[in-house]
């Protein structure tokens, strides 16, 4: 399932080694050290795919395309904060039942 490689190679811990390693020029490295950026990028992103939910008509592609940006940039936003995305994913449990 894609959510687990969110939380495996794909995503989480591959940030997180990223944001130990600290590449310089990592477009995630500085997502992951500058809080605002991720912040800023999140509510971008959201914006986007909104605006892309209300087209008519919708264009699926592009909106994948966003939904992807935004996952990825709340995903960096978490990692960054110490949040890991278990404890969401918990949330989510808890709501579905």
């Amino acid at each position: 399932m894609i959510l687990d490689d969110l939380e495996g190679l794909l995503g989480e811990r591959l940030l997180a080694a990223r944001e130990g390693s600290a590449r310089e020029g990592s477009y995630s490295v500085t997502l992951l050290l500058d809080t605002e950026k991720a912040r800023r990028k999140v509510m971008e992103e959201a914006f986007e795919l909104t605006l892309e939910l209300g087209r008519e008509p919708i264009d699926r592609e592009r909106t994948a395309e966003e939904a992807a940006d935004l996952l990825f940039h709340t995903l960096a936003g978490l990692v960054g904060a110490g949040v890991p995305l278990s404890s969401v994913m918990a949330v989510l449990e808890d709501r579905w039942q």
